[in-house]
């Protein structure tokens, strides 16, 4: 059987067969790759009712966009620059990225 979720699942798709065995971990991750499509794609269909009725706006898009950007600037300084170990850098630079968007907030 050719595996088309492994590409997909990376890493996720091992866990799965190790989880459920080959073959039923084969069924799981080719059904979560076809559920993840059939998911965008009602999404895609349906973006102008979402767009509409959701609640997030441009400036909701755009600050989430720039919290993940910030984010993630801030983790690859404190894995890079100064050695940190991920789970710690990524904690910090989450808590960092928050109080700086809420001083933001608050001052505006």
């Amino acid at each position: 059987m050719v595996n088309l979720a492994a590409p997909v699942l990376g890493g996720f798709q091992d866990s799965l067969d190790t989880a459920f065995g080959v073959t039923a971990g084969w069924w799981v991750g080719h059904l979560l790759v076809v559920g993840i499509l059939a998911l965008s794609v009602v999404a895609l269909q349906n973006r102008h009712h979402i767009t509409n009725h959701s609640g997030f706006g441009r400036s909701t898009l755009m600050d989430a966009s720039a919290t993940l950007a910030l984010t993630a600037v801030q983790y690859s300084v404190f894995t890079g620059s100064f050695g940190w170990p991920d789970g710690i850098s990524l904690s910090l630079s989450i808590i960092c990225t928050l109080a700086l968007r809420w001083h933001v907030l608050i001052v505006e």
